[in-house]
């Protein structure tokens, strides 16, 4: 059976014990080299690797084990990836996609905090044809993340106070559309709690609540006056809460001034809210104040920090110092790749030439997603002098291109830079037999801008 539908059919535990088998190979060949090796495990190295390295006769042979078992590991992250994409596409076309939401849902609330950018991409395949669902999906698989990245930061500090209960009847009341006298009143014992007098825990389960009900319509200054405060409360969890509640209030962007010297908080679970707040507040003005805060977000010494700071930035803010910072993260940490490539450079509105470089470098990345996601932001905002690098790029990535999505953001691409330098790669594609209808229409239309062109 072929490897994506068995993983399809058998979900969260065959792709785990694929993932174990094709790991235990890989590495028991290349280091032992013998048949029998390869019926262990990767925990099996491990011990084996931690035995040598009790003896200093054994400890080259150890760092050998240790070295092989991190690399083969990282290579097979790859694998990993390049395989939700395709699992999602077995589901679809398997007519189960209800089923593949569960099961992405299910493996998402384990992985979510390193792969969100993964995760987001996966669930989007099922977006078209069964919005409702996985809408409900992705709110409940983030709403475990944040719950886990709560705990995690908790552990640390020895407290989770930061994890305030929302007031559930207050929230069902403010956010039901039916009647408006029980939304008002839960709307006024909101306010009681995070007035002044109140004792602090009425006021942290009070943003939690706000926050929870922040999609409803309800006037937002009376609870924007109460919040602001907030951010210099001593307690570090009310700056926190009120931190990720600001850009629901209709914050201005004179708010800014409040938020900008909290990426100097000695609490790393407030400094991890400010990169949110500072995005959502600016909306890409005042950048000369935005992006040197973003740039202290994101050498900070707490990975949290960084990779919620890289999730929200949406393209919002470049400078060519800044995009330089982003594309040295990507290159140099593994982890922030994918947020830097999906999060931060694709979307942006008006990239620069080194933004350019960098997304055309990623178009030969074996996992569509970040591949898929590079080429998308190549169909917008590329400057007249980049455009030479992006055509050459594109017509050098989309004759080795195999995935669907990818290619096709490839070819939109190309429609907005490509040249008479494009034409007989286009014609090739329209008079291709084993071509698909869709693109070879899409080559027409490329060709067809082209001729249009003075």
């Amino acid at each position: 059976m072929n490897q994506e539908l068995l993983l399809a059919h058998r979900g969260v535990d065959c792709l785990q014990a694929w993932r174990r088998g094709v790991l235990t190979a890989v590495l028991f060949l290349a280091w032992a080299g013998t048949a029998a090796a390869a019926q262990g495990s990767l925990q099996d190295v491990y011990k084996d690797a931690e035995q040598l390295a009790a003896t200093p006769a054994g400890r080259e042979q150890a760092i050998a084990g240790y070295q092989t078992l991190i690399e083969t590991h990282l290579k097979n992250e790859a694998l990993f990836d390049a395989a939700l994409p395709r699992l999602a596409r077995c589901y679809l076309e398997a007519g189960k996609g209800e089923e593949g939401i569960r099961f992405f849902e299910n493996l998402g609330a384990k992985m979510f905090a390193k792969r969100g950018y993964t995760f987001r991409d996966v669930m989007n395949q099922f977006g078209v044809k069964y919005p409702e669902h996985v809408k409900a999906a992705w709110d409940r698989m983030t709403a475990s993340a944040r719950r886990e990245d709560q705990r995690m930061a908790a552990s640390r500090r020895g407290t989770l106070a930061t994890e305030a209960v929302p007031v559930q009847e207050l929230v069902t009341a403010i956010l039901q559309r039916n009647d408006a006298d029980p939304r008002e009143k839960a709307l006024a014992r909101l306010r009681m709690m995070l007035a002044a007098e109140s004792p602090d825990a009425s006021k942290k389960q009070g943003l939690a609540t706000l926050h929870a009900a922040i999609t409803a319509k309800f006037g937002r200054q009376p609870f924007r006056a109460l919040v602001m405060p907030l951010l210099r409360a001593q307690d570090p969890d009310l700056r926190a809460l009120a931190l990720r509640c600001l850009p629901g209030l209709d914050a201005t962007i004179g708010d800014l001034a409040l938020v900008l010297p909290l990426v100097a908080d000695p609490v790393p679970e407030v400094r991890v809210e400010v990169g949110p707040a500072l995005l959502g507040i600016g909306q890409g003005k005042e950048p000369e104040k935005v992006i040197p805060a973003l740039t202290t977000l994101l050498r900070d010494s707490e990975r949290s920090v960084v990779e919620r700071t890289l999730s929200c930035l949406e393209g919002r803010y470049s400078s060519p110092e800044f995009d330089e910072i982003l594309i040295e993260v990507a290159k140099h940490d593994r982890e922030y790749h994918g947020w830097v490539i999906c999060s931060a450079l694709s979307p942006m509105r008006r990239k620069s030439p080194a933004v350019c470089r960098r997304l055309v470098e990623e178009l030969s990345d074996p996992d569509s997603n970040r591949s898929g996601r590079a080429a998308w932001g190549l169909t917008f905002g590329i400057p007249e002098e980049a455009k030479p690098l992006v055509e050459d790029g594109l017509l050098k990535a989309l004759p080795e291109e195999t995935n669907d999505y990818t290619r096709e953001n490839e070819l939109r691409a190309l429609r907005e830079v490509g040249t008479e330098k494009s034409r007989s790669y286009l014609q090739s594609v329209i008079d291709s037999p084993s071509e698909t209808d869709k693109f070879r229409q899409l080559a027409r239309e490329v060709l067809a801008s082209l001729d249009r062109r003075p």
